[in-house]
């Protein structure tokens, strides 16, 4: 039992070494992707937004509801990863904000993103669009990467101006037992459009007619995301509008708006376990079992060693000392073998006369 156990050591430490190292080099790659056929609906919302009453052509207030849907096209995506060799996704994003509950929405879009299932960065190819126009996307469009890092080197994609701003890590957080990360993003005050509207807004006379204003926006964005996923929990947006003509202002648009708590409950419940699954895989389960198979192998492979040397030990010849097989009582000059075989001594026989 004593040869087996080293040799059950090192095998136990192998299994354990090359499971962890499995589940952390091969398994976690291809579970920390995206999915191809992605559908889901969020809601942001803000109960006070003030607003320009497009319908009255006057300023006005109440309720802001946006809607934004999320529909992943996998044929798109397949044929989008084989003309470039890379692993992407191809979505859909459809956004609908509503002032008044009719069917005449206070802004819409429809946007065609691809981007890299791996690390969320956006790909310029294949059909991209937004509201029917090609677009080159940049930087993050739909989430962070798989394990985001607490840093400011991630940019993240505006669709009202068309380009990419930089991402600011503010701090670690907790969200329904989550630990999160607080990110924020904002885009300075940017003309985007232009828009017709009466004169008399901008103080002209009544009779002057329509003037071409121009319409200018800003947004400062706050994320919390799940590192580990890189999804988006929860999110806020403080946006500001207005139109400007002839050294004019009209404010547009003032709203603080953030997902709802539906939402946010329905994001922590999709990914809650998931997050925890993934996390296990790269680091909860596979960082011990590394550590542990290792000192196993190690711990085994030193036990073989001593293990056999002492073996060895124990078969060597062992040596006695005591009286002289010849001379009884007088002292032995050497030692002879234990077991009554040839010593080197035996040969040499004593005179006692040249002692005398």
């Amino acid at each position: 039992m004593r040869k087996l156990l080293p040799a059950i050591i090192m095998g136990v430490g192998a299994f354990l070494l090359v499971l962890g190292l499995l589940l952390k080099f091969y398994a976690y790659p291809r579970l920390a992707v995206v999915p191809l056929d992605q559908n889901s609906r969020q809601v942001v919302q803000d109960p006070n937004a003030t607003f320009f009453d497009a319908d009255n052509v006057e300023p006005g207030g109440g309720e802001l509801t946006t809607v934004a849907t999320v529909i992943g096209r996998p044929s798109d995506a397949e044929q989008a990863s084989e003309e470039t060799d890379q692993d992407l996704a191809v979505w859909e994003l459809g956004t609908k904000s509503d002032n008044n509950d009719d069917d005449m929405p206070m802004a819409a879009s429809q946007e065609t993103v691809v981007f890299d299932r791996h690390t969320g960065m956006a790909v310029n190819c294949c059909g991209e669009s937004l509201d029917g126009q090609e677009v080159q996307h940049q930087g993050l469009t739909v989430k962070f990467p798989f394990d985001a890092q607490p840093t400011d080197e991630y940019e993240w994609w505006d669709s009202t101006t068309r380009q990419a701003y930089p991402v600011t890590y503010e701090d670690t957080e907790e969200l329904q037992g989550m630990e999160v990360y607080r990110y924020t993003m904002e885009v300075p005050l940017t003309k985007y459009t232009e828009m017709e509207l009466p004169g008399q807004l901008f103080g002209q006379a009544d009779d002057s007619g329509a003037v071409t204003a121009d319409r200018y926006y800003s947004n400062k964005r706050t994320f919390w995301v799940d590192p580990v996923t890189g999804v988006v929990l929860d999110r806020t947006e403080e946006q500001h509008q207005e139109f400007q003509y002839d050294n004019q202002t009209v404010d547009a648009l003032d709203t603080v708006s953030r997902f709802t708590e539906d939402t946010v409950n329905q994001n922590v419940e999709d990914y809650k376990s998931k997050s925890m699954l993934l996390k296990g895989v790269q680091t909860t389960f596979s960082i011990p079992l590394i550590i542990i198979g290792a000192l196993l192998l190690i711990g085994g492979l030193i036990f073989s060693i001593v293990a056999g040397r002492n073996r060895r030990l124990e078969n060597e010849p062992a040596y006695a000392t005591g009286p002289d097989p010849v001379f009884g009582d007088q002292p032995q000059q050497g030692s002879y073998p234990a077991d009554g075989r040839s010593g080197p001594d035996d040969q040499t026989q004593r005179r006692r006369d040249l002692h005398g």
